[in-house]
């Protein structure tokens, strides 16, 4: 992206005069050296936080996310505000330079006689011709520097539209890995909820068998089949969830649940979650979350556009000239004789405006406070979310591990309380007690292993991880630069 005129249009603004109105310097703002929920094994700067995604292993994973990155409709807008500021920063930038125009003309005229006033003609009262052809221009020179200081604006806002985009590609990026994690943790739940209700089934049979036999109850039958439509009822609940999911991700891949079903795998199972992963500290989160940069770069902006307004209450010293031909026939146009020109500067300065430019210049400061504000607001944002996230993954990862050991545990039990039924060493209401807590472990420990991988997607967000440093869409209006 060809944006490195940028810094051209700016150093020039810088010298062409002298500058009212405050000049940036960034701001310092106290960020705490370490987050809280981190140990020495998590301090180090996370690896590629650009490519997070490869540490799940996924190849359907890395294909979505390279899907939703050419195809997104909300990144896709994000790009056309780039080429909108971009076009703003040319407009400001081309006041540097003279407006140079042409003109050309006819006229047929009369001018009344006895109409002294009128001048080329003598006496009045024939028609005349009027040919005219000649260049105008003018050029303010830059005093107080108010187009510097647009120019400053305008990149400001030009740079904080690029950071706008890459928290739209930042924020994409999670969403589909995150509704990816969710197809996946529904996926896994209606495999536990169908293996269980062919073991219900199973055990249904048994307990028919028993009833035969004469050593159950109807009662206790009923109970067995009542469990088993509990159980039954999981199905369309979940698949009602997972179309909903699907049609969102589809969404954020910029195409329709159809196509997405047709490439989408039928069964994947939730990956493998690291259980520790680093961080950095709070200082690198600042140089890396787009949305931080951002309003640095709208701070930025705003204490430019003080400048600008303060410019106004100086003069404006402007450059104007023409030059051309003007004559009745036209054949005497182009000639030496026919020529005419102007040339030389023009003073304006707004002395009384009824404090309309002071007012001015108030509110842009009131602007640029809020600004501050803003950007101190997105910096404590930014680190609590991280704050957070931390929380949310390691206490996540925590339970699945011991969830992990109670499925275990809840499994040998009701194996073991199986077969003690089947040989009637054991009761029906101990069989049914650890059936319903098997399938209540089985379905938490699928729901926190996707929450796990999600809760690591959220963490590696806040850290503003997505994005590679100098990689930016390609832009419409450069499309057409480069085709002319």
């Amino acid at each position: 992206m060809r944006i490195s005129h940028i810094a051209t249009g700016t150093a020039v603004a810088m010298f062409a005069g002298c500058q009212v109105g405050p000049n940036y310097v960034p701001p310092e703002t106290p960020v705490p050296n370490e987050f809280v929920w981190t140990d020495g094994a998590t301090e180090s700067p996370p690896d590629e936080p650009s490519l997070w995604w490869q540490v799940f292993n996924d190849p359907v994973l890395d294909r979505l996310i390279a899907n939703a990155t050419t195809n997104n409709f909300s990144l896709r807008i994000a790009a056309e505000r780039i080429d909108q500021y971009r076009a703003t920063y040319g407009i400001a930038s081309s006041e540097l330079y003279p407006d140079i125009g042409s003109l050309a003309g006819y006229s047929r005229d009369r001018v009344p006689t006895g109409d002294f006033a009128s001048t080329g003609v003598s006496d009045g009262g024939d028609p005349y011709n009027s040919w005219q052809v000649g260049l105008d221009a003018s050029w303010e020179i830059d005093l107080f520097g108010r187009i510097a200081r647009g120019i400053e604006a305008a990149t400001g806002d030009l740079q904080a539209s690029i950071e706008d985009w890459r928290y739209a590609l930042v924020t994409l990026r999670a969403d589909v890995a995150t509704s990816y994690f969710n197809i996946r943790t529904l996926e896994a739940r209606l495999n536990i909820a169908n293996r269980d209700i062919e073991s219900q089934r199973r055990f249904v049979q048994l307990v028919e068998q028993k009833i035969f036999a004469g050593t159950e109850t109807e009662s206790q039958l009923a109970q067995a089949k009542a469990l088993l439509a509990e159980t039954e009822a999981l199905i369309p609940q979940i698949g009602v969830t997972m179309a909903n999911e699907t049609a969102s991700l589809a969404l954020l891949l910029g195409t329709t649940p159809g196509p997405l079903l047709e490439s989408l795998p039928a069964r994947g199972g939730i990956p493998p979650v690291p259980s520790l992963v680093a961080v950095g500290i709070p200082s690198d989160l600042l140089r890396r979350r787009p949305d931080v940069r951002a309003a640095e770069r709208e701070l930025a902006a705003a204490t430019a556009r003080i400048g600008q307004a303060t410019a106004n209450l100086y003069p404006k010293l402007t450059l104007t000239g023409q030059f051309g031909f003007g004559a009745s026939n036209f054949t005497d146009l182009l000639q030496w004789s026919s020529r005419a020109y102007a040339a030389g500067p023009g003073i304006s300065w707004d002395i009384f405006n009824g404090g309309r430019l002071r007012s001015a210049i108030n509110q842009q400061e009131s602007l640029t406070r809020e600004a501050l504000l803003g950007y101190e607001r997105t910096v404590i944002q930014a680190i609590g979310e991280v704050e957070s996230s931390l929380v949310g993954f390691t206490l996540t990862a925590r339970q699945r591990d011991y969830l992990a050991d109670a499925t275990a545990s809840a499994q040998l039990a009701y194996d073991l309380s199986l077969q003690q039924y089947e040989h009637g060493v054991t009761d029906f209401l101990t069989v049914i007690t650890i059936q319903q807590t098997l399938l209540g472990v089985e379905d938490s420990l699928v729901q926190t292993q996707g929450m796990c991988a999600e809760t690591l997607v959220e963490l590696y967000r806040a850290l503003g991880g997505g994005w590679t440093a100098g990689a930016l869409p390609e832009l419409a209006s450069e499309s057409k630069e480069s085709s002319s």
